[in-house]
């Protein structure tokens, strides 16, 4: 039959005189008369590869066990030769089928090389989430000039066409910032009330750049947000001066001088200064690095134990011999396999996670070095000083751990934690056959936090956070004076704010007035009496009173669960206390450490790495 003979039959099963099945979709399509047009448009529209391969077989007709199998193939090969002459003229040798079925796919190979350059939408779309990969997984720019990457890329889509290294620095990566520096201010829109955290951090190649973070509750969503604001090279010295000139300048170009209220730094004098030099700033010292200087304070009298855990680290550091025998040792004794952990001097939690890991691994440590014979290996009394150590700093690791959360409000747990670190040192103090070290360190630890600590229930920032907290309200306080004080000043800022908007809403009203007319006139006098007993009456109800009422409502509702989300509590009731809500977005919206800033400065170790050595000071702020 004449139609047999077109390449399109490859691909379809003969269903009747007019109809015929797609091998690839099972769709019927017609073909009156024998004609094959609609045939080659099935195939063209819907199945463009095939389309373009149709002098080749249909993948179906290929018998895949022969390919795979070939004595088998040789077998049914001399089958069908043998019975050659016996065969219909239709029909399609067996051996055809297999050697055409590799000309198959080098012609969809060659359909992929020969495509068409993408669209230019789609090329943007490739574009930009290649700089958002190079951007968030610390990629040098010379990745897009790599060869095998290029090679890479092409297998994906031969036609994409990989952006220049240039391109990349200096208009993709440009873009993107672009893009997410709108985001930032649309979601900045969203704030009434702003608080920040900054840091300071030196690259390999010795530029300076300060960090800048924001914090607020977003008025529609009622959830707490944060955002990096900027890594800014600083080339200025760091004067107290110059950063709060830069801090200015910052908000300023940001759009929310009026909105920023609160600062959490480290304690360094510089900073410190800086911010004290705004009026309309309250500063916050970082939580976690004042726990830092209590911890580190007593870690002086155990040096010796100190000194000697630090030299077996970093001896098994060196020895790619001794951590074997340690890994060794940790199977025959049946330890998970663990690695020494190095301590950074300047945070007293890596040198808990370097002890704690000693005692983790303690048997197969003490064997292996045991056997290398060349350090002093740790003694049983060692040992004890270093499980008193972890004993005494496991709840400030966690209680550092919970307030450097940036996902949480922690503002309002600083006084109920701080309390039962200093609770829990002076506890330990007084057990009994403490070894002298560990009772000498404890000593300086609790006057340490004596010192830091001694007026942390006087601090309006964090009492009044503490209050508006439904999960803690008065329950926070050691006694009833202090939170009679946080009461009187929560009554007054309410009181503030009522009578702000009472301002506000007489100034809409005269803007509203219209001129009376004349039958209103007439009736004034009528009744001006009734207006006026009206007016006397609820002027009783003065901003002071209505604070009253309203903190008072709020302090009798029950205390929700301590894993409850402050934030849906106070979101469904915003409608009940409008005023304390208002106040309430201030306050919780501050973090207690300025960790923030510091995971920046983590994150920017990578970016500027020695693979990136050479990126310029603009490239590194964008990224």
């Amino acid at each position: 039959m004449d139609r047999k003979k077109s390449d399109v039959w490859n691909h379809y099963t003969v269903i009747n005189s007019e109809k015929a099945k797609c091998s690839y979709c099972s769709n019927s399509v017609s073909y009156k008369g024998g004609s094959t047009t609609n045939l080659n448009k099935h195939l063209k529209r819907k199945h463009i590869i095939q389309y373009d391969s149709k002098k080749h077989p249909r993948i179906d007709e290929i018998n895949e066990q022969n390919v795979d199998d070939p004595s088998k193939q040789h077998s049914q090969n001399t089958s069908v030769t043998n019975n050659d002459q016996n065969q219909p003229s239709t029909s399609i040798n067996a051996i055809n089928l297999i050697n055409k079925s590799r000309p198959l796919q080098k012609s969809v190979d060659s359909y992929l090389i020969n495509n068409k350059p993408l669209s230019v939408s789609k090329q943007k779309t490739i574009d930009d989430q290649l700089g958002v990969m190079i951007s968030k997984e610390f990629h040098p720019f010379s990745l897009v000039e790599n060869v095998e990457f290029k090679k890479f890329i092409h297998l994906l889509n031969p036609g994409y066409q990989l952006p220049s290294r240039k391109t990349v620095s200096k208009c993709i990566l440009p873009q993107l910032y672009e893009k997410a520096k709108e985001k930032v201010r649309n979601n900045l829109l969203n704030a009434k009330y702003i608080s920040f955290t900054t840091d300071g951090w030196t690259s390999l190649n010795n530029d300076s750049f300060i960090a800048v973070t924001v914090h607020f509750i977003d008025l529609e969503e009622c959830i707490l947000k944060t955002f990096l604001l900027g890594c800014f090279n600083v080339v200025e010295s760091h004067t107290a001066v110059n950063l709060s000139l830069f801090l200015n300048n910052c908000f300023k170009e940001w759009n929310i001088t009026e909105k920023v209220k609160v600062a959490v730094s480290d304690n360094a004098a510089n900073i410190t200064s800086a911010i004290g030099m705004n009026q309309n700033w309250r500063h916050i010292p970082c939580l976690a690095h004042t726990l830092n200087l209590i911890a580190q304070s007593g870690l002086g009298e155990i040096k010796h134990v100190h000194k000697k855990v630090k030299t077996i680290v970093e001896y098994f550091k060196r020895s790619t011999k001794a951590n074997l025998k340690l890994k060794n040792a940790q199977k025959q004794m049946g330890y998970p396999e663990l690695k020494l952990i190095q301590d950074v001097c300047t945070r007293w939690n890596s040198t808990y996670d370097m002890f704690q890991r000693c005692i983790d691994i303690k048997e197969p440590l003490m064997s292996t070095i045991a056997i290398i014979g060349n350090m002093d290996n740790l003694i049983h009394e060692d040992f004890e000083l270093i499980k008193h150590y972890c004993a005494i700093f496991k709840p400030f690791k966690e209680v550092t751990i919970e307030l450097s959360s940036e996902k949480g409000i922690s503002i309002s747990k600083v006084i109920i934690l701080i309390k039962a670190l200093h609770l829990h040192i002076k506890n330990k103090e007084k057990e009994p056959n403490l070894p002298s070290a560990i009772h000498l360190m404890l000593s300086k630890m609790i006057t340490k936090a004596n010192t830091k600590f001694e007026n942390i229930e006087n601090q309006p920032i964090l009492t009044e956070a503490t209050l508006l907290d439904p999960r803690f309200k008065k329950k926070a306080f050691s006694n009833t004076y202090t939170f009679q004080k946080t009461y009187e000043n929560i009554k007054q800022r309410v009181a503030g704010i009522i009578r702000l908007n009472k301002i506000c809403s007489v100034q809409n009203e005269d803007n509203e007035k219209t001129i009376p007319t004349d039958r209103e006139d007439a009736t004034s006098e009528i009744w001006k009496q009734f207006d006026y007993q009206v007016s006397t009456s609820t002027s009783v109800n003065t901003p002071t009173s209505e604070a009253i009422v309203e903190l008072d409502r709020y302090l009798n509702e029950p205390i929700i669960d301590r894993k409850s989300d402050p934030l849906k509590w106070w979101n469904d009731r915003k409608k009940i206390y409008p005023n304390l809500f208002d106040l309430m977005l201030l306050r919780l919206c501050v973090p207690s450490t300025s960790v923030p800033s510091e995971r920046t400065f983590s994150k920017a170790g990578y970016t500027i790495s020695e693979r990136r050595n050479r990126l310029s000071t603009k490239n590194a702020e964008m990224l």
